[in-house]
């Protein structure tokens, strides 16, 4: 009786084995044979690792990017849940010109990283796939406000029919189920109570399907929250956004500090939001992102050395958490790097995109 080797097996099934690996043996196994390069540079097959990855990612698990590489060159993927457990270290193969560094988003398993500094003339993009450590770099140069679309497969930016683009703020965005949203604040000053210091807010919103902008206004109870506190940040939750906005407690001489999750839906074209979780902590902190499994992810700092901050999790069991991660700032940098934060994903997955035949996923891949 001859002997079985793995090439003898049918070619579905060695495709729903290959797909089980991790990208790094993924990316080995590329050199194994022609046969295997051929099959995992294929964009059907990447699409469908993809999909799996998805299915299969840690449901709690965080990236978090530093907010300077000065003192820390690597961004770490750990869980929520266990502390400090880390699960693995990336390290960034880059460096913007300032040093410092944000997320403003993550599709597949593919980080678009700029300058934190919102001011700076000529920022740097990059897109960065850690997990195949390959990156592409644009650079912006001093340009007015546009939206333009890049195209992996083509290598180029390209134009859409209305890149005029609306009111922006240095406020964070967040991308959800194919549309990028950011609160945008109309500077002229009222006595409206829907004011945050003067500026009217409003949600924008990107669709990336449709290229079209879209722009709703928050309800009078939520934007009197606002006008109390500034600090909000905006999320994404079960799929859908969600806004974390610092409250006043719920009664006179409470010490505690309520941070409210809001979530909003949309059907038939009516906007509704509902306040879906409410945190309390002894401190206050600036917002970072919300866990699959609910886990509210804060960045503190010492009142009594601002110089040192650290990533805290609080849970729905109100159960609180404090990792240590963030304690990069030390006194040289508090001149420059006391009021920056890190950035952290909370969707993170294992993909090949960027992987050479990576640049042609994008128009087999769905959002």
């Amino acid at each position: 009786m001859s002997a079985t080797s793995f090439d003898d097996l049918p070619p579905e099934t060695i495709i729903k084995i290959l797909l089980r690996l991790p990208v790094k043996d993924l990316v080995r196994s590329t050199s194994a044979n022609k046969t295997w390069y051929s099959l995992i540079n294929d964009p059907t097959f990447i699409s469908s690792q993809i999909s799996r990855s998805i299915c299969h990612s840690h449901d709690n698990a965080l990236l978090v990017i530093p907010p300077s590489t000065s003192l820390q060159k690597d961004c770490s993927l750990f869980s929520a849940e266990t502390s400090s457990t880390l699960i693995e270290k990336f390290d960034i193969p880059f460096e913007t010109k300032t040093r410092i560094f944000k997320l403003i988003a993550q599709v597949h398993g593919m980080l678009l990283i700029t300058d934190l500094q919102t001011d700076y003339a000529s920022r740097d993009l990059y897109l960065w796939n850690p997990h195949v450590k390959r990156h592409r770099g644009e650079l912006l140069g001093d340009v007015a406000p546009k939206v333009e679309i890049f195209s992996l497969t083509e290598n180029v930016w390209r134009k859409i029919k209305n890149p005029g683009v609306p009111r922006l703020d240095i406020e964070d965005g967040v991308f959800v189920d194919g549309c990028y949203y950011w609160l945008e604040r109309n500077y002229a000053v009222g006595d409206d109570t829907s004011t945050c210091h003067g500026h009217k807010l409003r949600i924008m919103s990107f669709d990336f399907h449709s290229e079209l902008f879209g722009i709703f206004n928050l309800p009078d109870d939520l934007s009197q929250i606002l006008a109390r506190n500034p600090i909000n940040k905006l999320m994404r939750f079960e799929d859908s956004l969600a806004l974390c906005v610092l409250d006043e407690p719920l009664n006179k001489g409470d010490s505690g500090l309520p941070y409210c999750i809001w979530l909003m839906r949309q059907e038939n074209g009516v906007v509704t939001w509902t306040l879906r979780f409410r945190y309390v902590l002894e401190e206050c902190g600036y917002p970072l992102a919300i866990t699959k499994n609910g886990t509210l992810v804060i960045e503190l700092f010492c009142s009594k050395n601002p110089g040192l901050a650290s990533i805290v999790f609080h849970n729905q069991s109100m159960i609180h958490q404090d990792h240590g991660f963030g304690e990069c700032m030390g006194p040289v940098e508090i001149s420059t790097s006391v009021f920056n934060l890190s950035t952290v994903d909370t969707s993170f997955r294992e993909s090949l995109i960027l992987y050479e035949g990576g640049k042609s996923l994008l128009k087999y891949a769905k959002y």
